[in-house]
């Protein structure tokens, strides 16, 4: 029997190639397949892209449906002290004047000491430990000490080690002097910190409590606020008015007050209001190239350019959701709609623009309205709240794209099974050429011999 390599030698025919036009011819049946696949995996692709572009306009909405967007404050700015303020800040003018700032205890072991490293407890000793109370209320702490463990450097890592409440330092005083400072991990003239040596006198005339000097006094930080006392442990006090920090760095000069200006602060508003617009109009672009529809005459095929998601329900929906809240108007006496804000639409282009003077005379002349606008109830009312409603419909966790997604994974998975077996069956219709052929190549080869046979003969 003729081999495939030699296919077509015995009739002389173009054997090879005539399987090969059969062969092309059978793999066309592929075509729709393919065809479908190429296009729903276009579909996962571009919800993909759909989905990215509604989550970040969805965060900037979600931002724009909450009260503290729209209640921003700032405050001036002072070299004794730094005010941060939050949404619950009222603005207004105060009188601030810092006295005194809060400090942690120190102690400072006085007997003079050249090596840092040198052992300076007895030897021997089994039990050694250092006890130190530090914290309101008082927290004890014991830490065993070896006899490898009594030098300032040994001492200071034990101590810090321990979480004690106290951090450990070594100072160098002069030549040949190193000092052991123990200082509290919290300020406030009621964290003070007890030292006691147990098990070894001659490390406690050192470290004892009695044996070491107090360096720095606890301290609370007191300071007077339109003419109130205000006393707390800490150089950072966030409850003495409300929605505002103090963070105390120095006394006032010479005893001075300093005023304080707490003002509304609408351009963080105006700001976050402008990459919301800029969002949206971003997302109908993004609208614009999913549906894409380019023109064809007639009789020619669907251009192969056209958006993956053209004529696509869901991207239809989300659409009409959006357009249908940004037109909705909103239960406010003057505030009604977005153009009473200074944000119109282009009616050629679909996109938001802003009349910046517009915008920043509604955000300041009418703030509980312009904040009602976006936010309403915060449930179910207010532009920003019902647009972030209706897009997390469609993007969240197994919402409306998911859905979608996996109906086309489903088609994508049924596809796959349908190509593996037209390949399989293209294959065994491709055999079966291929043994037909060879028969025929095989008879051609014997006929032709015959054939040579008789003419000999007959000469």
């Amino acid at each position: 029997m003729a081999s495939i390599s030699s296919l077509g030698s015995g009739s002389g025919l173009d054997l090879n190639g005539l399987l090969d036009k059969l062969a092309k011819a059978e793999q066309q049946r592929l075509t729709p397949y393919t065809t479908k696949q190429s296009s729903y995996n276009a579909q996962l692709t571009a919800y993909g892209t759909l989905k990215g572009a509604l989550e970040k306009f969805d965060n900037l909405s979600k931002d724009l449906a909450k009260e503290e967007t729209f209640k921003g404050t700032t405050a001036s700015e002072h070299d004794a002290f730094k005010i941060t303020t939050n949404n619950k800040a009222v603005p207004g003018n105060y009188v601030v004047e810092v006295t005194k700032l809060a400090q942690a205890q120190t102690l400072t072991t006085q007997e003079k000491i050249s090596n840092q490293t040198a052992k300076l407890g007895t030897t021997g000793v089994a039990d050694r430990s250092i006890s130190i109370t530090a914290g309101n209320p008082p927290k004890e702490t014991k830490i065993p000490l070896k006899d490898d463990q009594t030098s300032l450097v040994e001492m200071r890592d034990a101590i810090n080690n321990a979480k004690a409440g106290v951090t450990a330092s070594i100072m160098r005083v002069a030549d040949d002097n190193y000092q052991l400072a123990i200082s509290s991990s919290t300020t406030g003239e009621n964290h003070k910190i007890a030292i006691q040596v147990n098990n070894d006198a001659q490390l406690g005339n050192i470290l004892n409590r009695s044996a070491m000097k107090e360096t720095v006094k606890p301290q609370d930080a007191e300071l007077i606020v339109n003419g109130t006392a205000i006393k707390r442990s800490t150089n950072s006090i966030n409850d003495a008015l409300q929605g505002v920090t103090i963070d105390v760095k120095s006394k006032t000069k010479d005893g001075e007050p300093q005023n304080l200006v707490i003002s509304t602060h609408t351009a963080g508003t105006t700001d976050k209001i402008k990459q919301w617009v800029d969002s949206y109009n971003s997302l109908l672009d993004t609208f614009k190239s999913l549906t894409k529809f380019t023109p064809v005459k007639t009789g020619e095929s669907q251009a192969h350019n056209n958006g993956a998601l053209l004529g696509d329900n869901t991207l239809r929906g989300i659409q009409s959701s959006i357009k249908s809240a940004l037109s909705a108007a909103q239960d406010n006496p003057e505030l009604k709609g977005l153009g009473n804000l200074g944000i119109s639409t282009n009616t050629k282009t679909g996109k938001l623009e802003i009349d910046s003077s517009k915008l920043k005379k509604a955000l300041d002349e009418k703030p509980d309205q312009f904040s009602h606008f976006f936010v309403g109830n915060g449930k179910d009312s207010g532009m920003a709240t019902e647009i972030h409603n209706k897009i997390q419909s469609y993007i969240k966790s197994d919402g409306i794209i998911d859905n979608s997604t996996k109906s086309i994974n489903t088609n994508l998975d049924r596809l796959k099974i349908q190509v593996t077996t037209v390949t399989a069956n293209i294959q065994s219709t491709i055999d079966h050429y291929k043994q037909q052929f060879v028969q025929l190549d095989t008879m051609m080869s014997k006929l032709n011999g015959t054939s040579n046979y008789l003419n000999h003969q007959f000469k």
